[in-house]
Parts: C-alpha cells; sequence; structure tokens
C-alpha cells in the first residue's frame, strides 16, 4: 500500500509501469499514454454519456433494471476495468522500447499469443474476481460457473470492447500475468474502488437475468466509450504520474469535450409535424386512409409495432414517418434507421428523406443523416458527420489481430456502415440493422446504435425463409430495449404477419398475441398490451383492375414490344436471371438496332450501375415525360420491383411468385399520366393496365419438369414450382386481378394452408419445403441467443462484417477491377472520386475465386495496387484487366474448382464469364 501511495508525491507507482496507448509522433518521435488514463479516459467517456445523452440512458436503465444513480456508479467503474489485459507484460512486450522507458526492471515475457481482451477478462476469472470473494463483495459461486455473479457477464462486455466476446476457454494467467503484473493489476482495481467508493452498494442490485440481456447493449456501450477515450485528439497522451483523483477531473472534462465533437448527442424532436410537410404537397391535397388513420390512431405508451399492409401509391412511406414523428414527440423514440432490401432502394428513400428529415427536430438543432451501405460514398446527395480522424495514429499492436481503437474506429467510420447506426436518422439496407443480432464483429455497437430509435423496415415480404428468423431475433432485441417497429409490406401472409408480431411481443415479455382479420388494406397495431387492427379503405385513385395476359413464346413477345415501341409507348421486361437478362437485351439489340434499350442489374460495376439506376429514374420516373419515355425499353432483373418509383406504359414480367408479380405490376401505370405518358393531375388517360406475363405453356395436369423446361436458368431462382403454377392457375382464372380487392385471397390462395398442389408438383413442392425449412433452421442456428449473454457459448460462431451471412445464397466476394494499360495499372474507373469503389462488384465465388494477373504486370506494381485498395484489398479480390476492343475488358479468373478461365466486363453487358460473354453474341435465343 506505501507503494501505491507514493502517487501522491508524483513517485512511480505499481501500476504506472504500464503503458496503455502508444504512438509514433512526427515530431516528438515515440510517445505513450499510461495504462490508468487511458482507463480512467473511457470510464469518464462513459460517466458523460451517461449524463449528457438521455435516450442512451434510458435504454441502459431499462435493460439493467438499475435506478440512475446506481447506473452513473456501475458503469464507469466497470469501464475503468475493461483493459486489464494490457497489465500482462507479454502485452507491455509489444513495445519493449515504451516499456523499458517506463519500468526498467521489466522481465522477459511470455510470446504474446493471447490477445489482451481475453487476458483481461482470464484475470477477471482467476484473480480479480476471487480477490472479491474474499473481501465479500461479491458471494462465492459454485463450480462450472453455477452461481455466477452478475458481474461475470458484465466484465465479458466491458473486456469484450474490440468487438467480440473472450473465449471461455481456461488459460493459466501465471503464464502471461508476472507476480508484478498481478500486484499492480490488483492495486490499480483497488484504487478504482476507492475512486468510485459506492459501486460495492450497487453489487447485490444485480439481477442475472437481466444482466445477461443488457450485456449485448452494455458491450456496445464498451466500444464506443473505448473508441472515443482512444482518440489523441481529445485525450492527449501523458507519461507523468498524477493522482486519480487529479487525473479523474482532467478525464471528465476532455471526456465532455470529446462527446460535444462527435455529434453523437440526440437532436430535440419538433412536438408536431404537418403531412404537408412530409408530401410538399399543395393545399387541397387529400391524406390516404392510412395516412388519415396514421394521424389518429392512438399511440401506446410501451413499446410497439406497426404492419402497414396497403396498395402501391397508399403512401405507406409517408404514413410511417407520420406514425415514426408522432413516437419521437410522446418521448417514445429520438431518431429512426430505415431499413431496405437493396442499395438502389437505400439510395432512392435517402433522397426522399434527406428533404424532410429536418422536419422531425427543434428547428436550432443539426440532428444527423446517414447513409447506410457499402457504396454510400458514390451518392452525390451524402455528407459525412464524422469524429476527426486522429492526427497521430497509433502504431498497430504486432501479433494482435486488431487495430488500436482510433485507427480502427476511423476504418469503421470511413467505412460509415456502423456509424450510421448512431446518427439520429439512418437509411440503408436491412442488412446492417440484422447484422446486430448475428454473431459478428461489432454486432453490439450496431445493437446499441439502434436502441431508442423507430426501425422501419420496407418491403417486408421480400425476406425469404432465412431472413425471417433474423428479423424476428431483430425485432424482440429492439423490443427488449424499448424501441419501437414499424414494418412494410404490399402484400403478407397472415402467419408471417402472427410471427413478426410474437417475436416483438417476446421482447416486452407480453403474451403471445394473435391476429384475427384478413382484411385488405390492413394495419396492425400491438401497443405493448394488446393488438389492434385497423380495416383501411383505399382510396379510388388507387383502386384498379389489372388484366393479365399469358404469353409462352418469345417471338410473340418480340411483336408485342414492336408493337408498344412503334406508338411511342415505354416498356419494361423483368427477367428472373441475370443470364437471361443479357440474352434477351443482346437478341432484342442485335435485332432492333434502332431501339432505345436499356439494361439494369447488379453485375455492373457501381459507377456504371448508378449511372444506370439515375437514367431509369430520369425516363420512368414520376416527373419523366413523353419525350423521355417514348419508344424506351428497360430489360431488367428484381433490382426494379422493390422500393424504387418507377411507370411503365407496359411491363412483361417472367413468371415469378405470386407476391412478387403483384409487386411487380406496381410499377405499371403507377402515377396518372395522359395517353402521352406526360404527368397530369388529373385520372390516369392510359388504357386499363395489362400485366403480359412470360410463362410456360399451361398444364392443367403439370409433369415435374413444367417450369425447368421453359425456364433451365431460374428453375433454382424460385424453386417451389407448384407456387408459381398455383399463382398462375389464380390468374388465368381471373383473367387478373382487382386490387386491393383481390390482394389477401391470391396470397393466401398460394401461400395458404388450403392451398391444393397438383400431383405431379407434390414431390417438387416437399423438396422446396424441406430446403425452406432447412435455411430457416440455419438462421435460427446463426442469430444471437439474447438470453445467454454477450458471451461465445451459445453462438455458433463469429465472424468479420464480410463474412456474416445475413442472406443465405451462393457464396459470394467483392471485386476490384483493374486495367492494365499503358504500364500503368489503375482502377477501372480511376477519373472518379472513390476510384476503387467505383470500380468494383459483387460476384458469386463459383465464377471467381482467384485471378490470374497479366503476366506482364511487375510483381511490384501490382503489390503497390494491392496496398491502395480499401482495407488493403482485405475482403475482395483484384482482378487485372486487358482492353480488347472498345468498352470491352478481359481478365483471367480461377473458380473454387481450380479451373482457369477468361472473365470479361463490359459497362454495357456487366462483368461475364466466358459461356456468358458467348451467349451474348448470338442473334437468336
Amino acid at each position: 500500500m506505501d507503494e501505491r501511495n507514493d502517487k501522491q508525491t508524483g513517485a512511480l507507482a505499481l501500476y504506472y509501469r504500464y503503458w496503455g496507448k502508444a504512438a509514433f509522433d512526427q515530431t516528438d518521435g515515440q510517445g505513450c499514454h499510461l495504462l490508468p488514463y487511458h482507463c480512467l479516459d473511457v470510464a469518464a467517456v462513459g460517466q458523460r454519456l451517461l449524463e449528457q445523452h438521455l435516450p442512451l440512458r434510458k435504454t441502459l436503465q431499462r435493460l439493467t433494471g438499475l435506478a440512475e444513480k446506481d447506473l452513473h456508479t456501475s458503469l464507469p467503474t466497470l469501464l475503468a476495468l475493461h483493459d486489464l489485459g494490457k497489465f500482462s507484460s507479454s502485452f507491455q512486450a509489444l513495445r519493449p522500447d515504451i516499456t523499458q522507458a517506463i519500468n526498467p526492471t521489466a522481465t522477459a515475457a511470455q510470446e504474446y499469443d493471447i490477445r489482451h481482451d481475453q487476458l483481461g477478462y482470464t484475470f477477471w476469472q482467476r484473480v480479480l474476481k476471487p480477490r472479491w470473494q474474499q473481501t465479500g463483495l461479491i458471494p462465492r459461486t459454485g463450480r462450472g460457473g453455477e452461481g455466477a455473479h452478475p458481474i461475470d457477464t458484465c466484465m465479458l462486455a466491458m473486456t469484450g470492447h474490440h468487438g467480440k466476446p473472450p473465449s471461455a476457454k481456461h488459460i493459466r494467467h501465471e503464464r502471461y500475468f508476472s507476480e508484478a503484473d498481478q500486484l499492480a493489476a490488483i492495486a490499480f482495481s483497488d484504487d478504482i474502488l476507492m475512486l468510485f467508493p459506492s459501486f460495492t452498494e450497487t453489487l447485490p442490485k444485480w439481477d442475472m437475468q437481466a444482466a445477461r440481456q443488457a450485456s449485448w447493449w452494455l458491450a456496445g456501450f464498451a466500444v464506443l466509450c473505448d473508441w472515443i477515450g482512444s482518440n489523441a485528439d481529445f485525450f492527449a497522451y501523458n507519461s507523468s504520474p498524477a493522482s486519480f483523483e487529479e487525473y479523474w477531473k482532467v478525464a471528465k472534462q476532455q471526456a465532455g469535450t470529446a462527446i460535444a465533437k462527435t455529434e453523437l448527442l440526440t437532436a430535440r424532436p419538433s412536438h408536431s409535424i404537418e403531412l404537408s410537410q412530409l408530401l410538399n404537397i399543395k393545399q387541397d391535397a387529400n391524406p390516404t386512409p392510412l395516412q388519415d388513420l396514421a394521424t389518429t390512431l392512438t399511440l401506446g405508451h410501451q413499446p410497439q409495432l406497426f404492419i402497414l399492409e396497403d396498395v402501391t401509391g397508399a403512401g405507406k412511406t409517408e404514413a410511417a414517418l407520420l406514425i415514426t414523428h408522432r413516437l419521437m414527440a410522446a418521448g417514445l423514440a429520438n431518431g429512426l434507421y430505415f431499413g431496405l432490401p437493396t442499395m438502389a432502394t437505400a439510395n432512392a428513400m435517402y433522397d426522399r428523406v434527406g428533404n424532410i428529415y429536418r422536419e422531425f427536430y427543434e428547428s436550432n438543432t443539426a440532428p444527423s443523416l446517414v447513409l447506410a451501405h457499402g457504396a454510400r460514398d458514390l451518392s452525390d446527395k451524402f455528407r459525412q458527420s464524422l469524429i476527426p480522424q486522429s492526427k497521430h495514429p497509433e502504431a498497430d499492436y504486432p501479433n494482435e489481430g486488431i487495430s488500436p481503437a482510433s485507427i480502427h474506429c476511423g476504418e469503421w467510420l470511413a467505412d460509415n456502415r456502423k456509424k450510421a447506426l448512431l446518427a439520429e436518422i439512418g437509411i440503408g439496407t436491412i442488412d446492417q440493422a440484422l447484422l446486430s443480432i448475428l454473431p459478428n464483429k461489432h454486432q453490439s455497437l450496431r445493437l446499441l446504435g439502434l436502441s431508442n430509435k423507430v426501425l422501419l423496415v420496407d418491403e417486408v415480404h421480400a425476406c425469404d425463409a432465412y431472413m425471417l428468423p433474423l428479423l424476428e431475433r431483430l425485432l424482440t432485441a429492439h423490443a427488449m430495449a424499448g424501441g419501437s417497429a414499424i414494418l412494410l409490406s404490399a402484400t403478407l401472409p397472415k402467419a408471417q404477419r402472427e410471427r413478426l408480431m410474437r417475436a416483438f411481443a417476446e421482447g416486452t415479455s407480453k403474451s403471445k398475441p394473435s391476429t384475427d382479420k384478413t382484411d385488405y388494406p390492413l394495419l396492425t397495431h400491438f401497443n405493448g398490451e394488446s393488438v389492434e387492427e385497423h380495416a383501411l379503405q383505399t382510396r379510388s385513385e388507387v383502386k384498379r383492375r389489372i388484366s393479365v395476359d399469358f404469353i409462352s413464346q418469345r417471338d410473340q413477345i418480340n411483336q408485342q414490344l414492336t408493337q408498344w415501341i412503334e406508338q411511342g409507348d415505354c416498356a419494361c421486361w423483368i427477367c428472373n436471371t441475370v443470364a437471361d437478362a443479357r440474352k434477351i437485351y443482346s437478341w432484342l439489340k442485335c435485332n432492333h438496332t434502332e431501339w432505345q434499350i436499356d439494361l439494369f442489374h447488379a453485375r455492373f460495376c457501381l459507377a456504371d450501375r448508378i449511372s444506370i439506376e439515375n437514367r431509369v429514374l430520369q425516363r420512368f420516373g414520376k416527373k419523366g415525360d413523353h419525350n423521355q419515355r417514348a419508344g424506351q425499353l428497360l430489360i431488367a432483373t428484381q433490382v426494379v420491383e422493390q422500393s424504387l418509383d418507377l411507370d411503365f406504359d407496359h411491363l412483361i414480367s417472367d413468371l415469378a411468385p405470386i407476391d412478387l408479380l403483384i409487386q411487380r405490376a406496381g410499377r405499371l401505370h403507377r402515377h396518372r399520366r395522359d395517353v402521352k405518358g406526360n404527368p397530369i393531375k388529373n385520372h390516369d388517360q392510359r388504357l386499363e393496365p395489362i400485366l403480359t406475363i412470360h410463362a410456360p405453356e399451361w398444364q392443367e395436369v403439370p409433369t415435374p419438369d413444367w417450369f425447368k423446361q421453359a425456364f433451365p436458368r431460374a428453375q433454382a431462382v424460385y424453386e417451389n414450382h407448384a407456387q408459381l403454377w398455383l399463382g398462375m392457375k389464380l390468374l388465368k382464372e381471373q383473367n387478373g386481378f382487382r386490387m386491393p380487392e383481390d390482394a389477401r385471397s391470391l396470397i393466401e390462395g398460394v401461400y395458404g394452408l388450403e392451398a391444393e398442389i397438383p400431383e405431379g408438383l407434390q414431390e417438387i413442392d416437399a423438396t422446396a419445403e424441406g430446403n425452406q425449412k432447412a435455411q430457416q433452421g440455419q438462421g435460427k442456428l446463426n442469430r444471437l441467443h439474447l438470453d445467454g449473454g454477450y458471451s461465445r457459448e451459445h453462438t455458433n460462431n463469429w465472424w468479420d462484417d464480410a463474412d456474416t451471412p445475413t442472406r443465405l445464397g451462393e457464396e459470394t466476394t467483392q471485386v476490384w477491377l483493374a486495367k492494365w494499360q499503358d504500364g500503368e495499372l489503375t482502377p477501372l474507373y480511376n477519373a472518379s472520386t472513390f476510384r476503387w469503389q467505383q470500380s468494383s462488384l459483387t460476384v458469386r465465388r463459383a465464377v471467381t475465386d482467384a485471378c490470374e494477373h497479366q503476366v506482364e504486370i511487375p510483381a511490384d506494381v501490382l503489390e503497390t495496387c494491392k496496398t491502395n485498395l480499401p482495407a488493403k484489398g482485405k475482403w475482395g479480390l483484384l482482378i487485372t484487366l486487358v482492353s480488347l476492343a472498345s468498352d470491352l475488358w478481359q481478365g483471367n479468373t480461377i473458380n473454387q474448382k481450380g479451373e482457369k478461365s477468361p472473365i470479361y466486363y463490359s459497362p454495357e453487358i456487366g462483368l461475364m464469364t466466358e459461356k456468358e460473354y458467348t451467349a451474348t453474341q448470338g442473334t437468336d435465343l
């Protein structure tokens, strides 16, 4: 104890012989920050956040069950212990120069083969916890983990501050912590308890189950505090010993400054908002029935779930935003995360919300709006709101397998996908939210970012058998943290609606609710206590009948397209596979050289894909006029069926599941136009909309190969051919469908329990159902088990972001395309901003698992190119190309079987294998 008291006079104490942060400064050479100071920096950030960030404090109070005073005492104390593992000599030996400078008596250490977060938890379990038990701070526990104390779970969250929970495997702590290390860490923890004397009073107040559930959010809190507390711009490195009391005052002041600069503190929601502010509509425009209900619906006082089912054009997005603001104004939320199915739909929604999001907050505030997906840098309207990068980045810890917090956080902020969930308003893909309930690095930070926000998910019907269990777990977690959710869908099977409702209710600890109504449109509201179902009317403007015309021969489609193009109309053909879309596009281009045709699918570089998307939106969007639309033809895949605001005079679709056909039909006569296609305010003047479906020849008694024979490439995309046959049967019987009257009967007629499967397709149906159950089981296996606490014990695996499966399907990899030209190796799109992102796309690993680079490229040039890739190419593959002709490039790849083959890229067609490229050169189908 005497040595520790010497710190009051400035002498080196036991724990001032350890560095916590190290850096190379261009002007001062090397520098270090003493470990106790770094621990107090992080604790100070936690305390200031609890003081200043009311929504965050409310969330953590709800989860832990602790009173505000106890929370203020407990969490800073626990945060101060987050880096116990750095007291290990093996960690200190990573920088022997600094270690010798501040601790000349340091001895040789065990090789650093265990990360410091793991060492920290080991030290807690083997040394510090027994000490606390001996002194009576916490009760003794039984063998095998029985009777474990809630603080065990909290320490997993604190020491797991680099994004993953430490392993529970047995480690001999004596190999990594010398006797001096142990004495220093014990002395440090004793003095932390002296600095926070009320902490011991809170220990009996922790509940084990609450601690386990809260630990997922506490881990995110630790990550966030360590991230800010590691930034040398806010916490200058200090190697001069001072008393804890003195430095604690400094740390709290610096933490307050740091938090103010991060823009993490939430803006104040406005008290009211008008529908006209959201829509920017004229005074005489009337709200839809759904929007009207959104303004008058009685809200509960607890976390609540809304499911909005209505036709295209009913204003679901605006209704959801109205409900969102009402929840915010009532103090039930402070922000929004809008999850969409694709990057393209997220880009479009970002533009829409960007015009009105400030209306959600008081006029004298500056809320953040962030776009969250991998290509957000390519959006011209996107504006970053980042904590400044450190001017003196820390050197990586050798052999650590992780980067120091400031560099890692700098990479994470530049990546932005996790940052978006911390901003007041985030617009992105649903995948970014699903990552919060999958075992991947920093999932806890995403989960923390979603707390106290309204989770708004669009196109819920698009969730497949794998994604649905993930969304269910996300809803459960969100409700546990006190968040509300809004789900949007054009059509949703009753069974799926009930599953989502019950998953949310599970997070509120309420009994499983049930839904009864089969009306459509329908707003289902779980108010935290019970379920209310509101049947809705549909305004006359969006009521309509859509006729259906089935065509099985492509030459018939060619004749139909010719008629439409010659009369100056615009049309779209939605194909079920990229290969089919490219083949049809090439065939039509070859046979109709005078036509204006565009091709739109997901196998383009981001630069080309965004350019095509913008062109498509301009031509076929709400404001497109006769001059832009006349004679235009779009060949596309599923990228146009969700959330993009497109309007075609004529639409052809390959046969698809009934819900997707209804969704695709929403792109047919979507807006009011005159006979030439110009926008008008009155009723649409075009003829009755007709959905042309390209389908196999109808068979009353279908054979097993009924669909496969006509669509060999698409047979695996929609594998339940029995459901395709049932949908076709219903549409043929009715010669089309009425919206909204027929929506529910069509969905239940295909997916309901009463649907009758023809004998010839029963085996295919059984196989598809089995695959669906397997995918559902995989989703349940992969998702986090929240009741088990922040631990690796109950999880299938822990991944990095790039490997975490938010969707099932063939394994994919990110590819960067580089061109070898005039002795230089540069990105394919070298003149643009974010040139590597512009030159990237995602491909199946079955197609390309490696690249055989051009032999003439010097090795040093190739290595320099790789170091300039995002994350130095860690998460993808570089493919080098040479020019074959104007706008045609060739490279060489190696597939998973080790087979070498050429690969081609064209800004017009996209990325192609040799077989796919050959197929585009033919003149017939």
